[in-house]
């Protein structure tokens, strides 16, 4: 299946008023032929092989043959800087300027001295996609032309008046209508006129050096320019509307999460259920990787598919039945369409960067013009900051508001921290823990290393406003917590006892 008929397909799956935000794959396809045609008429008006045509890449080099060098053939200079004359350069061209009409049948008469064999000279056609100011973007092809100074009858040239009279540097717009009056001038224009009447923006600049005369055209197709100015245009809508959707986002999470604090009271009895389905949430990686994978955030199908997992599994362990607050199904509701809204918004910034992508190597593939490795660094389509950060807001101001023991666990032992000891470091532990380190005589922390943190830990480190916070929020884990401390120490002091009483014991042999 072709590219346009995919993105039309996955289309489909975004909500209705998604679907204009997306790049128009179609339509900027279209545009490159108009683009080709533009391309291999500006370049026959210059007696230069267009790139589209010859397949030679604008990034590298080829050899003009000695017959369509014919812009470098009118452009001829004398050797002698101080005697040359000024060559072609900045003033547009039109039947009421009588200057640039003048040097054209100058040139004209030039083309016509000039000798019948010229050496060949390599040609270099550059393109490079520029952005001002004002955040426009300007592809521009540049062709530099190289020949010896000895090919071009310099005495010929000195004796035309009127290519003298010309400025130093002029920039000429060689409109399709125009085409007659460049057939005087020495640069052949085209076979058949453009259909769509558009104009190219050429700008000739001739340097005479020591061994060689260098001339340099600069050449903008409006065609191009609109190309990727509607790029831009749909990158530009798609970047407001996620800003603007950013914000209603952020507020639907706040006014969830407002309302979710009042049913996950620790006094309430859906406090529990909400606590086991936030775990089951965050143990599923619905939208980031915890097993070693490195990329920021799933793919939209990837999300999609495991939050369809997380949901399956919590309708089968019946945990949806359990509620006794009508308003906690409600909330269950609006979390996943939160969830689902994530994922629309993941796959249109997925479907736009692979658009982007696909149609620039169209662009590319058509006209030997490299811009897919350019245009992605002055305009971007960022697919995982915006995602992240909302990713940040559910976990925050959702997921966060009800506690998870995995966040107060001991380091040691690994389980509940009752009884939390806080050293100078800052680590926190439970008591057991630092008494049981204590008598195996490690004194330093057991994660920082700090010099004798656990050595100089006593009754004032212990943590009464998170001891508080614990017994209020993980009740039932205190209590299993303190059962096995008890335990544990019966166990310790029925052994003293035995080998108390095994010490006490006079020798059987002896």
């Amino acid at each position: 299946m072709k590219f346009g008929k995919t993105i039309e397909t996955s289309a489909k799956e975004l909500p209705e008023d998604w679907q204009p935000y997306i790049i128009q794959y179609k339509l900027l396809k279209k545009s490159i032929k108009q683009i080709v045609r533009e391309l291999d008429s500006t370049f026959k008006t210059l007696n230069l092989p267009s790139p589209a045509e010859s397949g030679e890449s604008a990034a590298t080099t080829a050899v003009v043959d000695p017959e369509a060098a014919s812009l470098s053939e009118t452009l001829s200079d004398t050797g002698n800087p101080a005697e040359r004359a000024p060559s072609l350069a900045e003033s547009p061209i039109s039947d009421s300027s009588p200057k640039p009409r003048a040097g054209l049948d100058s040139m004209s008469a030039l083309e016509s001295s000039l000798p019948d064999t010229i050496v060949s000279v390599p040609e270099e056609i550059a393109y490079n996609i520029e952005k001002d100011s004002d955040g426009v973007v300007h592809p521009v092809i540049t062709v530099r032309i190289r020949k010896p100074v000895a090919s071009v009858q310099c005495d010929q040239i000195l004796e035309l008046p009127d290519v003298a009279g010309l400025p130093e540097r002029t920039s000429i717009i060689i409109p399709s209508e125009q085409n007659s009056n460049l057939l005087s001038s020495g640069l052949r224009a085209p076979e058949a006129v453009n259909p769509e009447g558009v104009s190219s923006d050429i700008q000739i600049r001739t340097e005479v050096l020591d061994d060689a005369e260098e001339t340099q055209v600069t050449v903008r197709l409006q065609t191009d320019q609109m190309f990727f100015d509607q790029l831009v245009r749909y990158i530009e809508r798609t970047h407001a509307f996620e800003q603007t959707y950013t914000k209603q986002y952020n507020s639907n999470v706040s006014s969830l999460g407002d309302e979710l604090t009042a049913v996950t009271s620790p006094y309430k009895h859906d406090f529990e259920i909400w606590r086991e389905i936030f775990r089951l949430y965050i143990d599923a990686d619905v939208w980031e990787h915890s097993e070693g994978d490195f990329r920021p955030t799933n793919s939209a199908k990837e999300g999609q598919d495991r939050f369809s997992k997380f949901m399956s599994h919590v309708e089968n362990i019946g945990l949806t039945k359990k509620f006794r607050d009508p308003l906690s199904g409600k909330l269950l509701v609006g979390f996943c369409k939160l969830n689902s809204e994530l994922t629309y918004l993941k796959m249109l910034q997925e479907m736009n960067e692979l658009a982007m992508r696909k149609i620039l190597k169209k662009h590319d593939k058509r006209t030997q013009l490299v811009s897919k490795t350019q245009f992605p660094q002055i305009i971007t389509i960022d697919t995982s900051t915006l995602t992240k950060a909302l990713i940040y807001t559910i976990h925050t101001e959702l997921v966060g508001i009800v506690p998870q023991i995995d966040d107060y666990l001991c380091p040691m032992c690994l389980n509940i921290s009752w009884r939390p000891l806080r050293l100078d470091c800052a680590h926190v532990f439970c008591s057991r823990c630092v008494v049981k380190a204590s008598k195996r005589c490690m004194f330093d922390c057991p994660v920082c290393r700090a010099k004798n943190a656990i050595y100089n830990a006593g009754v004032s480190n212990i943590d009464k406003a998170l001891l508080n916070f614990l017994k209020l929020y993980f009740p039932k884990e205190v209590k299993e917590k303190q059962r096995d401390i008890q335990q544990e120490i019966s166990h310790e002091e029925t052994r003293a006892i035995v080998a108390a009483h095994a010490r006490e014991r006079p020798c059987i042999i002896m």
